[in-house]
């Protein structure tokens, strides 16, 4: 490989690279229905690059995840796939994830 060329097995990522985001327009709290169950999204105050969810409907309302974000905004397509992913690895009936 000569000098210039680009080399795809060789990458690196730093936060320099990404193309800048705008500030969420989202308020830091509200509610959001996705695939029929209805989470709280919530930005704590305390952690400016965490989001918390709360699943408010379903086996065990209250229980939920949270999701750092890297210091990048999120829009609504972020939190929706965040919540489809969380319903995706629960057990229905439980509203846990379950060890395998």
């Amino acid at each position: 490989m000569t000098s210039g060329e680009h080399d795809p097995d060789r990458f690196e990522w730093t936060s320099k690279k990404r193309p800048p985001r705008p500030p969420s327009t989202l308020p830091a709290r509200f509610r959001l229905w996705v695939d029929g169950e209805l989470f709280l999204v919530d930005r704590p105050t305390d952690r400016a690059d965490t989001y918390d969810y709360s699943r408010l409907t379903g086996p065990d309302p209250g229980h939920g995840f949270s999701s750092g974000t890297g210091g990048w905004h999120r829009d609504m397509a972020d939190h929706l796939e965040e919540c489809r992913w969380f319903l995706w690895m629960v057990d229905p009936v439980t509203g846990h994830i379950e060890d395998d």
